[in-house]
């Protein structure tokens, strides 16, 4: 298998990545990924997790950029790394250098000169804080009037910006003192674990200014953080990973695995098919009163065949009454015989993001809207809560005891796409799942779509387009979804559930951006469209081998790069690993049974059939193991031969 291949088996796209550079000054450890200063660190303390200069477009998609020059350079106590970029074909040039020296002394200089009139939501220095060692922690804030006060870092994630107003920071993390100045704007800072990025983010400029802005043609923008980092490095030996063990049984079941689904996501009838030779029956269908027909009529054709189950997602027009548009939908439902489970409807206005403190939309309110649903679905649970991410329904809390359950979604690419970011926007689900649980009090909480990909944009216009499938913000297309990393991805997002009482969740859909079944679509899909024979995507694998689980056990061991899912399915115990980094990783288990690998070398042979895992699984040879980067390890068990725990 060539490089190129085996890069889209894992990632799905042919875009390549320079490798990162990692950098010292000192004990002060960083790495230049992709132009940005990341994990920088005084031994084994991460104390910043980025700096960077990004351009965001007036939609909030940071615009990618074409690179002139850079060098770096290791002086006698550090580095220093310079960079010249344009964005927008020339519009924007700018210059950024980052120069470190031994002493912990950072400086990041960026500039960004107009060559023509620019249109931006963002143009300027953002830098990243870890969540270890900085939530529910003090820090000291130095504001742009000279002033200092002490403020703590949230540890439930706030709806609108903790800090304002800064011109400095001042964090003890882990026992390492961090002191940092901003210059050339005033800065603030939002927490980015609402949008499931691992991270606190200052930022410039504030949002209270208006945006989009224009940054004038000749017009320079310049901007200047400083950081010192101070305390003793103690580097300690890192212990080899417990085995992997199956413990006890939770008092909660695996979520629901539902698949998200619209009109041109829903399967085709050969497509319906091979969900039938499945588990993955169930929808999570999003329609509107005048869709509501022909959506129904093609999900009740699915759902006969597969005998799954319906929820219904319901767009409104906010100017008119919500009851006839319900009974449009109710109407549709009653033509083709399907009774839907759970129902939640909203008007559309609110599928946009709005401030805590900003004008809300006329209208239809969401609490109107549950009233009449209600009424119309008397035979529904009927939910509360948001059908974009967890921001907006942490901006706009439904307060409604009266609903049976809360809901949100989640998209992995709002701030950032490189692989690292994405994997690690999983650190952040718990936090998510939390502070969710902490709004919905004893409601149910059912998921929805929760992917990679970002299905609307609910802070612009319109999503990225993406017809070349690199690794872009704001795209509904995320070439990863139907790669080894999409599927690694949302067993990682699984695991993370543990312990949240979490009903259901849909972490893809039948087909389209999000599909579990390969169909050509408006978008290039390196090697699948070559390759008719290829009916299904990695995800498919992932999700039917959990899909139907049960009682759900604990899981011990294992490292921080693996994601693992331990279940009930039948008269087996299943127990999924999956790989979630770029390196390979070693596996222990202290289980046996029957398994199957799907990396690379089975890559093939997955996708080409819906049946792989039963026709590949074969006694496990050994319980010491590697699996390749992004690659899942599926193990099955009957019951009367688990030992008992």
């Amino acid at each position: 298998m060539d490089a190129a291949t085996r890069q889209i088996f894992e990632t799905g796209t042919t875009q390549t990545r320079t490798a990162p550079q990692s950098v010292r000054a000192g004990d002060l450890s960083a790495v230049i990924d992709q132009g940005a200063l990341r994990r920088i660190a005084l031994g084994p303390v991460e104390v910043v997790r980025q700096i960077d200069f990004p351009v965001r477009d007036e939609n909030w998609a940071t615009l990618q950029p074409e690179v002139i020059s850079q060098t770096l350079n290791h002086t006698p106590d550090g580095f220093r790394y310079e960079r010249h970029f344009e964005v927008a074909d020339g519009a924007l040039a700018c210059h950024v250098v980052f120069q470190a020296h031994a002493d912990g002394t950072i400086v990041a200089t960026g500039e960004a000169e107009a060559k023509r009139d620019f249109i931006t939501n963002r143009t300027g220095f953002s830098m990243l804080h870890p969540i270890s060692g900085v939530a529910g922690r003090p820090v000291t804030v130095a504001t742009s009037d000279g002033t200092s006060l002490r403020d703590t870092m949230p540890e439930a994630i706030s709806p609108a910006q903790p800090i304002r107003n800064i011109a400095g920071l001042a964090f003890d993390i882990h026992g390492m003192a961090l002191d940092i100045s901003f210059q050339g704007d005033v800065f603030e800072m939002e927490d980015q674990r609402n949008w499931s990025d691992a991270s606190y983010k200052t930022y410039s400029r504030p949002l209270i200014e208006p945006f989009a802005y224009e940054i004038s043609a000749g017009t320079c923008v310049r901007q200047q953080i400083r950081l010192r980092v101070s305390g003793s490095a103690v580097a300690t030996k890192p212990a080899e990973a417990p085995a992997i063990k199956i413990g006890p049984p939770l008092s909660e079941t695996l979520p629901d695995m539902l698949l998200a689904a619209q009109g041109d996501w829903l399967p085709t009838q050969a497509e319906t098919t091979i969900l039938r030779s499945g588990q993955l029956g169930s929808l999570l269908l999003r329609t509107t009163p005048d869709a509501a027909g022909p959506d129904i009529e093609t999900a009740a054709q699915m759902l006969a065949a597969t005998g799954g189950s319906l929820d219904l997602e319901i767009e409104l027009d906010g100017e008119k009454p919500a009851g006839p548009q319900l009974d449009r939908v109710v109407s549709a439902c009653r033509i083709h015989g399907v009774k839907p489970r759970n129902v939640i409807a909203l008007p559309s206005s609110y599928l946009a993001s709005y401030q805590p403190s900003g004008r809300w939309p006329g209208g239809l309110s969401p609490l109107e809207v549950r009233e009449a649903a209600r009424k119309t679905f008397p035979d529904a649970r009927i939910g509360c809560g948001m059908l974009t991410n967890f921001t907006e329904l942490n901006r706009c809390r439904p307060g409604d005891a009266k609903a049976h359950f809360i809901t949100h979604g989640n998209s992995a690419t709002v701030h950032a796409a490189d692989d690292w970011s994405v994997m690690q926007t999983l650190e952040t689900l718990p936090d998510i799942f939390a502070s969710a649980r902490g709004i919905g009090g004893e409601l149910g909480y059912r998921l929805g779509l929760t992917a990679i990909g970002m299905r609307s944009n609910p802070y612009g216009n319109a999503v990225s387009p993406n017809p070349d499938q690199l690794r872009l913000t704001m795209a509904t297309w995320d070439p990863r979804a139907r790669a080894l990393f999409g599927a690694a991805w949302a067993i990682g997002a699984l695991a993370k559930t543990e312990g949240f009482g979490i009903e259901a969740i849909a972490l893809a859909a039948p087909a389209g951006p999000f599909g579990v079944i390969s169909r050509r679509g408006s978008v290039a899909c390196p090697w699948y469209d070559d390759h008719p024979e290829a009916v299904v995507y990695p995800m498919f694998h992932a999700l039917n081998f959990v899909a139907g689980g049960g009682q759900r056990f604990r899981v011990f061991g294992g490292s921080a790069e693996l994601g693992a899912v331990a279940f009930a399915s039948g008269t087996a115990t299943r127990l999924v690993i999956a790989n979630l980094s770029p390196e390979q990783q070693p596996v222990r288990l202290g289980e046996s049974g029957r398994a199957a690998i799907l990396d690379t070398s089975s890559f093939e042979a997955a996708v080409t059939d819906p049946q792989w895992f039963a026709h590949a699984c074969a006694p496990l040879a050994s319980n010491s193991l590697y699996l390749d980067p992004w690659a899942m390890l599926f193990v099955e068990t009957d019951t009367a031969e688990t030992p008992a725990k």
